[in-house]
C-alpha cells in the first residue's frame, strides 16, 4: 500500500512567469552594430589608439572595434577556412578596403 503525501502539491504558478516554458534558454543576438556601420558622413569617427610597436589597440572603443571587426570578418570570410591564414591574400586586401570605408 502507498501512504499518501504529507502535503498537498503546490497550486500552479499564476501570472507572466508561468506562460514562459522553462525550458527556454536564452541565448545571444546577432550583433551588428548598425550605428557604427551606417554613420553618417557628418558625424565624427571613434578614435581608437593603436600601439605601432605591439599592433594592439588601447582606448574606451577597443571593444567596439573588436567587435566591428568579427562582424566583418563573418560577413566576408567563408567558414570553410580553418584559419585566418588560409584566407586568399586578395580578400584579405577587399576586408581591409572595406574596413578603411567606414
Amino acid at each position: 500500500m502507498a501512504t499518501p503525501p504529507s502535503s498537498p502539491p503546490p497550486p500552479p504558478p499564476t501570472g507572466a512567469a508561468s506562460q514562459l516554458p522553462s525550458t527556454l534558454k536564452r541565448t545571444r543576438k546577432a550583433t551588428r552594430l548598425r550605428t557604427l556601420a551606417t554613420r553618417p558622413v557628418w558625424v565624427e569617427r571613434l578614435l581608437v589608439h593603436v600601439d605601432l610597436a605591439t599592433g594592439k589597440v588601447d582606448g574606451s572603443n577597443k571593444k567596439k572595434l573588436r567587435t566591428y571587426l568579427g562582424i566583418v570578418a563573418r560577413d566576408k570570410v567563408d567558414v570553410t577556412y580553418e584559419n585566418w591564414k588560409q584566407v586568399p591574400t586578395a580578400q584579405k586586401d577587399l576586408i581591409w578596403e572595406d574596413i578603411q570605408i567606414f
